[in-house]
């Protein structure tokens, strides 16, 4: 594989990896984040509904795999113009 072959295809790796990344978040997000409750016995007191709520949580999950897809995306897209300015720099080195 040389190099040009391998920088056409940083480009849709790049744009996959941030799409991916993002349809991952989401899909965490609507998986861990829900509200459970359940009925209590407490004998005298009587029967009591405690819930937990876990949406915090999927939010927080939410941002930080987004962010580390953007980042990843990011990264690749840098890795891409880097290449292409190392490709035409050796183009015209050996043009001399």
């Amino acid at each position: 594989m040389t190099v040009r072959n391998f920088i056409q295809w940083l480009g849709p790796i790049s744009l996959g990896v941030f799409v991916g990344g993002w349809v991952l978040a989401a899909l965490a997000f609507f998986a861990i984040g829900n509200e459970t409750c359940t009925d209590v016995d407490l004998g005298i007191a009587g029967q009591i509904r405690t819930c937990t709520d876990t949406s915090a949580q999927a939010v927080i999950l939410l941002v930080v795999v987004g962010f580390g897809a953007t980042l990843s995306s990011l990264f690749l897209w840098g890795l891409r113009y880097l290449l292409e300015t190392l490709e035409a720099i050796e183009t015209n080195t050996r043009r001399r």
